[in-house]
C-alpha cells in the first residue's frame, strides 16, 4: 500500500451515532463498497503478475474492455477474490498461528503454510505474518 487516506475522509462514507453510551457505525452497502475501493486506491498492483494469474482480464485489456491490471483490482477484482500481488508467507509465523496447518504439514499432507495460505487460508482470513 502506497496511500491510506485520512481517517476523516473515510469517516465520510459512514453514520456515527451513539446508542446507549456507545458508538455504532451505520453504513449502506453501497457505501461500504466505495469505503473498500478507496482504501484499495492506494494499494500497489503488480501489473505483470496479475495479468499472468489472471488471463481472462489479461484477455479483456486486449480488448479494451478494462484498461489496467490496477483498475480491474480496484473496481472488481478484490471483491472477487483476487490478489494484487503475490502474497509471501511467514512459514514459522504462519504454523505456530495455525497448529492445524503445521500438523498436515508435519505428516506431508501439505508441502507448506504457503500452500495452506494460497488455497485456503486466504479465504479465510488467516494472516501471512505478524503485524
Amino acid at each position: 500500500m502506497r496511500y491510506l487516506p485520512p481517517f476523516e475522509v473515510l469517516k465520510s462514507y459512514v453514520t456515527i451515532e451513539t446508542v446507549k453510551g456507545e458508538l455504532m457505525v451505520k453504513c449502506s452497502y453501497e457505501n461500504l463498497v466505495q469505503l473498500i475501493r478507496r482504501l484499495l486506491a492506494g494499494t500497489d498492483v503488480n501489473e505483470a503478475w496479475y495479468l499472468e494469474r489472471y488471463p481472462d482480464i489479461a484477455d479483456a485489456i486486449k480488448q479494451g474492455i478494462i484498461t489496467s491490471a490496477r483498475s480491474h483490482f480496484v473496481g472488481d477484482g478484490y471483491f472477487e477474490g483476487r490478489w494484487p500481488f503475490p502474497i509471501t508467507v511467514d512459514e514459522k509465523y504462519y504454523l505456530e498461528q495455525n497448529p492445524g496447518v503445521a500438523d498436515y504439514v508435519r505428516r506431508g499432507l501439505l508441502q507448506s503454510g504457503q500452500q495452506h495460505f494460497d488455497e485456503n487460508g486466504y479465504k479465510e482470513g488467516r494472516l501471512p505474518f505478524g503485524m
